[in-house]
């Protein structure tokens, strides 16, 4: 085993582009429409838009810090080096709780979608040979996982343009009538619901986060994350918000649907059996597949720059001289999210899954005003407008947006969420002698 060799980098911006919308899913709404809805009052797209705008904001964050920082651990690596290492830590400890339950997410829905097209393999095989798959490639190494990436992008982009063909026929045709209910349902209304849809909508916005954890794979990372993640949000977001749209255009009187099969009731209506049997096989494919890769990825290298820091087991930081993969933490990352991915329910696990997002988001944009605007006097004084709105505004607004929509989480998430922030909190205790030692952090120079 080793750990002083690098990470191999292949990765160019347009890679980078792709892996964040593969992690973030094109066809995601088709998986988890039904469990907008009721809260939502129908007004999914208006979600997925209040969603784009918090991630937008935060991405700018993200975009200065990658430039300053490029580095793997995202997040983590940014609050440690903006505010202090202390909250560093706990930031990069609240979004792994994000990052363990997403791949165990993925994974339940790709089994269910497999088992329900071919019922004669039980689920946990179809679990158990996803996250196989999924630990076998990320070894192998990102270039690979980019190439299928690139293919199942394709694939699911099609798909969308098929649903959308088919329900504009049905428009010109007279069978459907225009609205807009998934933006505004003025008898459905209700702010503290749609903001509640919205923490649930931001999971398929965690994929831009995901983009930063591969700067130590990627060529001229200074410039291409942050540029990736800019792009992959506002392109992620129209596509979520157009699907959404013409989902709710067709089904307008959504309590009709069944929550666990809505937008394949929504697909099988508009387009009959071939399309529903399409949409359900690249569901297979982007859920089991391609996201559970992606997510994998992401967790696995966030636990390598947490170990290689020292404040997680040095284990994890250990690379393969082979593929120059972080491979001691993309097996432990399979092992702990297989007894996730076999006996929790999908339920539970997406009412806790953005907690550590947005606590980590609204931590991110907090150190880009700390580091680039009040610890920079002469900087400061100085500014010009673009740098006022980069460095002070825009952070500014990504803060209050996310803060919104983190204080109007469940109780199950906030519960959770604290919890586990607590025990990062005693662990960090622990490591650090009740702070009588440095919190470890990597050496810059």
């Amino acid at each position: 085993m080793e750990n002083n060799t690098t990470l191999k980098r292949t990765l160019k911006t347009k890679d980078l582009i792709i892996y964040g919308l593969i992690f973030m899913i094109p066809l995601a709404p088709a998986a988890m429409y039904g469990t907008f809805l009721a809260p939502s009052g129908g007004m999914v797209a208006l979600c997925y838009l209040i969603g784009m705008v918090a991630m937008f904001f935060t991405g700018l964050s993200y975009k200065l810090m990658s430039q300053k920082y490029p580095l793997s651990g995202s997040v983590y690596v940014y609050v440690q080096k903006g505010i202090n290492p202390a909250f560093g830590f706990l930031t990069g400890w609240s979004i792994l709780l994000d990052y363990i339950l997403l791949p165990a997410t993925v994974v339940i829905i790709g089994s269910s979608f497999a088992n329900a097209m071919f019922p004669g393999v039980p689920v946990w095989i179809w679990a158990i040979g996803f996250i196989l798959f999924s630990t076998v490639t990320n070894i192998i190494g990102v270039d690979i996982m980019s190439k299928c990436s690139w293919i199942l992008f394709a694939l699911q982009i099609a798909v969308i343009l098929a649903f959308i063909i088919c329900t504009l026929r049905l428009l010109f045709n007279g069978t459907i009538h225009f609205n807009t209910i998934s933006f505004y349902n003025p008898e459905q209304f209700d702010l503290s619901g749609i903001l509640r849809a919205t923490g649930i909508v931001i999971l398929s916005y965690l994929g831009f986060d995901a983009i930063s954890t591969l700067a130590e794979e990627t060529l001229n990372p200074e410039k291409a994350v942050g540029r990736a993640i800019i792009l992959a949000i506002l392109v992620i977001g129209v596509i979520f918000i157009v699907i959404t749209f013409f989902a709710g255009m067709v089904y307008p009187n959504y309590e009709e649907l069944n929550v666990d099969t809505a937008f394949i009731d929504v697909v099988s209506f508009v387009g009959g059996k071939w399309l529903t049997a399409i949409t359900s096989f690249t569901l297979v494919l982007s859920f089991g597949v391609a996201t559970t890769q992606a997510s994998h990825t992401a967790v696995s290298r966030v636990l390598f720059a947490m170990s290689r820091d020292g404040v997680l087991p040095k284990q994890l930081s250990y690379i393969s001289k082979k593929y120059h993969t972080p491979f001691v933490a993309i097996i432990f990352v399979g092992i702990l999210i297989t007894p996730v991915a076999l006996f929790c329910s999908l339920e539970v696990i997406t009412t806790m899954v953005s907690f550590g997002a947005l606590f980590g988001f609204i931590l991110l944009n907090c150190a880009v005003i700390i580091k680039f605007y009040l610890q920079n006097e002469e900087a400061r004084k100085g500014l010009k407008g673009k740098e006022f709105f980069s460095y002070l505004v825009c952070p500014f607004i990504g803060l209050v947006v996310d803060a919104w929509i983190f204080i109007n989480l469940g109780f199950n998430a906030h519960t959770v969420g604290f919890l586990w922030l607590f025990s990062g909190f005693l662990y960090l205790v622990w490591v650090t002698r009740f702070f009588k030692s440095p919190v470890p952090q990597l050496d810059m120079t």
